[in-house]
């Protein structure tokens, strides 16, 4: 039974949002797949993910898979980083055309002076969620009041989180203990080192609840959350540079993200194509967990994925990041995201 936990645990370990965080995923090695790469000039788009093939990509495997990508003039290669590399390595050198990164880390990257900019939203609900056992006397994120949360480190996605969910809650500093615990979050809420820790829908909470941990999430207000999850970065001189390219990127990826919405069965087909693991019972059970739990992150309140941006959440995350002191310089949030790449169809949304 533990070996068998162990394993749904290494499944599911992939965080769109982790605690360093853009598709972070925990101490992995880079899948053995090799990308797949076409040769028709300014058509070939390198597409990066991080770290290990996993569910959580499969609109890029589905649009890939089915030639959705092709329908829209672009021949792709998918590249999976290596454990190695920053999240925008391979990206500012050219090695990458459009990498999956979550909003915070291209906000901090573009106060590092580097040419970065969103073209498309990924996730179109934040991920990050307050846990608590079951039986805890937790019901609201004010009740985090004299209380002591749990996150990897007092940085990336998960603090990132906890602040959010402090400044939701009117908490101050004094009021919550943050306990960096480092990757134990499951360890230390059962054993009750922590009251709470800080973690996400779609991986931290899965992972619990498979490894048979009784829990309850407690989400960030999504109107009221100041950060922005997974979104299609690349940066202004491609995008300028291969318009229709940036555009087909995130019309054929968010197509991808509602016919896996409609069946499901196809991101499983598709994604086993890269990651071998998905070999048995177990496997596939713990992806399919994890494939539940970020549909909706895909497709929103609305229902639809469109890849239009809240560009208002983008310009309060330069706010609430600059009052943490994540940011190294200013960032202009008015050029840091644009909806410019969104198909005009696709763009009539509340978020444009």
């Amino acid at each position: 039974m533990k070996e068998n936990l162990l394993k749904l645990s290494t499944i599911v370990r992939a965080a769109v949002v982790g605690a360093c965080t853009s598709l972070v995923l925990a101490a992995c090695t880079p899948g053995d797949k090799a990308a797949q790469s076409g040769t028709d000039g300014d058509s070939e788009v390198t597409i990066g993910l991080t770290y290990i093939p996993n569910i959580q990509f499969s609109p890029v495997y589905v649009a890939d898979a089915q030639g959705t990508y092709a329908d829209n003039g672009i021949v792709p290669t998918i590249r999976h980083h290596g454990s190695h590399e920053g999240f925008f390595t391979a990206l500012l050198a050219g090695e990458e055309d459009v990498v999956i990164a979550s909003g915070d880390e291209a906000a901090v990257a573009a106060s590092q002076g580097l040419d970065i900019v969103s073209i498309g939203q990924y996730y179109a609900s934040y991920p990050g969620a307050v846990i608590v056992p079951e039986d805890s006397d937790i019901h609201s994120l004010a009740d985090l009041k004299g209380k002591t949360v749990g996150i990897p480190g007092e940085h990336g996605a998960n603090y990132y989180a906890t602040r959010a969910a402090m400044q939701e809650a009117g908490l101050s500093e004094s009021d919550v203990t943050i306990s960096p615990i480092g990757y134990t979050q499951q360890a230390a809420l059962a054993s009750g080192q922590v009251d709470a820790v800080v973690g996400f829908t779609n991986n931290d909470a899965v992972q619990m609840r498979l490894a048979g941990l009784q829990i309850r999430e407690i989400t960030l207000n999504p109107t009221s959350t100041p950060l922005v999850s997974a979104s299609f970065i690349t940066t202004h001189k491609w995008a300028q540079e291969h318009p229709e390219q940036a555009r087909a990127v995130v019309a054929a990826t968010t197509k991808a993200m509602n016919d896996i919405a409609a069946a499901p069965q196809i991101a499983l087909d598709a994604t086993k194509q890269w990651d071998t693991s998905l070999t048995d019972e177990a496997t596939l059970s713990a992806a399919n967990a994890v494939l539940a739990a970020t549909v909706p992150l895909w497709l929103g309140d609305t229902g639809t994925a469109t890849g239009a941006q809240d560009l208002a959440t983008w310009a309060q995350m330069v706010t609430f990041l600059d009052s943490l002191g994540e940011l190294e310089g200013s960032v202009d949030a008015t050029t840091l995201a644009t909806n410019d790449y969104v198909s005009a169809n696709d763009s009539a949304s509340p978020q444009s």
